[in-house]
């Protein structure tokens, strides 16, 4: 069982591997007994042992998120758990506020609701504008009809303090609006983003427009077709001729080697055009435009236009004769019609406007695709026209800076090898170097001869020293490859002419004995 002495408040818990059979192994003599057991215990408890462990391994306190301290809430809650969230998410700005002042702001369309983006996102989801059957049958007790004779003093079948705060919130304002509900919003939402759309999706219009027009009239754009055209049919045999090629085609412009596979075909073309035909060049500043049309998605942007002029009709229409037609059937103290009215002048004069930015940018967009020869109806070419030029432009820069490059480091090699030409002395004197060294110019080859030739002949002198010495003690030096005189020459002067004509016997004596000597070595080799 537990010991007699526990802590006064949770602790960390240690896990244990247990022993199986403590009866067999080294914990069977550790306290046997529940006494024995007590009694260490309390003599732990007495040197303070456990009051430290107590005190070092304390639990921590887990806290349920999203979930009160306190006793669970008696209150009623009739929405979904997940749109309590997104209520408590959205609104949270104005967590701290009575559910009479959030509902206040909403339907007085205060200034702080309505610059807000994340509520007014929140606002206009469908959840909020189509009501569920289960929860409007839930919620009809507690409502109140707006729209019937003397709303103001027609009380609710029940209070609806009983609901939770997200509860109240969505029934005094989405439920019981809900018939003008989504009109409502959508019209309040377009006063705070009619401007800036606008301006937006406009730019973007006259950007295309601007851009469609600029490839129309850039004649040197179509000198640079031509001459590709031309190029490419002198290339080609007789059954590829052709008159004209779409833009798709500039894509191989760079596929194509030369023999060396150091060069393309497009960096010819931009070589001929900068050396013959330099005037064409302006083409990359005339349709410049293409490198940023290229992001623009045509076919979106025209989706937008049409939206933005579609809601600000609708909303008029709504104002004129649909749901926000009547101010008898808002809320009391509801003023969206007020603060609508005062921006829908600015915003009809906008829609025009954009209906005529969008009329001129279709126009223009689909005469430049058939111009070039694409298909207008293609979805394809309609979303890559301007990106094929982009490319094209792109590609033609990076050949330039090739070819000059290239350009720059033939000029030098030639410059180096006329400088070889005209001088071989000087060929390796780099450019710009100092005034040539002894040794380039030939004056240190001159400097040696001469210091040879005023150097003393030390060795001269010795070889005539030497032969003096060895003529002294009547010796002779021969030279290798020399003559050697004969012996009775070389003896005459030292044993006199007597012992020189007993030369030939004393020949033939030291001959003999030679031959005896080589006999004898012979034998012991064997």
């Amino acid at each position: 069982g537990l010991p007699v002495v526990r802590p006064k408040k949770k602790l960390k818990a240690l896990h244990w591997e247990k022993v199986d059979a403590p009866q067999v192994t080294i914990w069977a003599a550790h306290a046997p007994t529940h006494q024995d057991r007590e009694e260490k215990y309390l003599e732990l408890s007495r040197r303070g042992v456990l009051d430290e462990v107590e005190k070092l391994f304390l639990a921590k306190d887990i806290k349920q998120i999203g979930k009160s301290s306190g006793k669970k809430s008696d209150k009623k809650q009739i929405i979904s758990s997940d749109m309590m969230r997104n209520f408590q998410i959205s609104l949270s700005k104005f967590s701290s506020y009575p559910v009479e002042k959030v509902v206040q702001m909403i339907i007085h369309c205060d200034k702080e609701v309505l610059d807000n983006t994340v509520v007014m996102d929140f606002l206009q989801k469908d959840d909020l504008c189509n009501i569920p059957d289960n929860v409007a049958k839930s919620m009809a007790p507690y409502s109140k009809d707006w729209t019937g004779p003397d709303a103001d003093r027609t009380s609710r079948e029940q209070d609806p303090s009983e609901l939770t705060r997200e509860d109240q919130i969505y029934l005094q304002t989405a439920f019981e609006l809900s018939h003008y509900w989504k009109s409502r919003i959508r019209a309040l939402t377009l006063t705070r983003t009619f401007e800036s759309e606008y301006d937006d999706i406009s730019d973007k219009l006259r950007e295309v427009t601007r851009v469609s027009d600029s490839l129309r009239d850039s004649v040197s754009l179509f000198n640079v077709l031509g001459l590709i055209l031309d190029l490419g049919n002198f290339m080609n045999d007789a059954n590829k001729q052709a008159t004209g090629f779409k833009l798709s085609s500039l894509a191989r412009l760079g596929m194509v080697k030369d023999d060396k596979n150091e060069s393309t075909f497009a960096d010819l073309v931009e070589r001929i055009v900068r050396t013959q035909y330099p005037e064409w060049e302006i083409f990359l500043t005339d349709i410049a435009g293409v490198v940023t049309a290229q992001k623009l998605n045509v076919e979106q942007l025209q989706l937008d236009a049409k939206k933005y002029i579609e809601t600000i009709k609708n909303v008029q229409s709504s104002l004129d004769s649909g749901n926000l037609s009547d101010p008898k059937k808002f809320h009391p103290q509801d003023r969206v019609f007020q603060v609508v009215q005062r921006s829908m002048k600015d915003a009809r004069r906008k829609a025009e406007q954009m209906q005529l930015y969008l009329d001129e940018m279709s126009r223009s967009y689909n005469d430049i695709l058939v111009f070039y020869g694409e298909d207008a109806t293609d979805e394809n070419a309609r979303r890559d026209f301007f990106t094929k030029l982009a490319t094209f432009v792109i590609e033609w820069k990076k050949s330039k800076e090739k070819n000059i490059a290239m350009e720059e480091t033939r000029k030098r090699n030639e410059a180096s090898m006329r400088r070889k030409h005209l001088n071989p002395s000087h060929a390796n004197i780099p450019i710009d170097s100092g005034p040539p060294s002894p040794n380039a110019t030939g004056a240190m080859d001159s400097l040696l001869e001469k210091l040879r030739a005023a150097a003393p002949q030390a060795r001269d002198q010795r070889d005539r020293r030497r032969r003096a010495r060895l003529k002294d003690r009547h010796q002779v030096r021969i030279a290798s490859g020399q003559k050697i005189p004969d012996l009775p020459e070389l003896l005459r002067p030292m044993l006199g002419e007597r012992t020189v004509g007993m030369w030939p016997t004393v020949q033939q004596t030291c001959c003999r004995a030679s031959a005896r000597m080589c006999l004898k070595e012979t034998r012991m080799r064997d």
